[in-house]
């Protein structure tokens, strides 16, 4: 994957999470959320945020190999990264 293609998906997908996050927010101390926004919440800032730390992690790795494309062996490798930060909360009890 190239560069500015993988930037480019990390604005997209950021955005759509920063903005539902802060729809919720707004709505929340306000004292109205809708229900199906309550329930469509965690989904899509886990559809959003997953891919998007991916692709940085990728984009950080692919950059300091000095590689002309993103790889799949970058992605992989952000991969393990993101599964270690979560073992490491999981294990610590960050999620109980």
């Amino acid at each position: 994957m190239n560069y500015t293609t993988a930037k480019w998906l990390i604005g997209i997908l950021a955005t759509i999470a920063f903005v539902t996050i802060a729809t919720v927010y707004v709505l929340d101390t306000n004292g109205g959320v809708p229900p199906l926004l309550v329930s469509l919440f965690k989904p899509i800032v886990l559809i959003t945020l997953f891919p998007t730390a991916l692709l940085i992690f990728g984009l950080m790795i692919a950059r300091g190999k000095k590689e002309e494309k993103i790889s799949t062996k970058s992605l992989g490798r952000s991969a393990v990264i993101i599964g270690a930060i979560f073992t490491f909360r999981w294990m610590t009890g960050y999620f109980d």
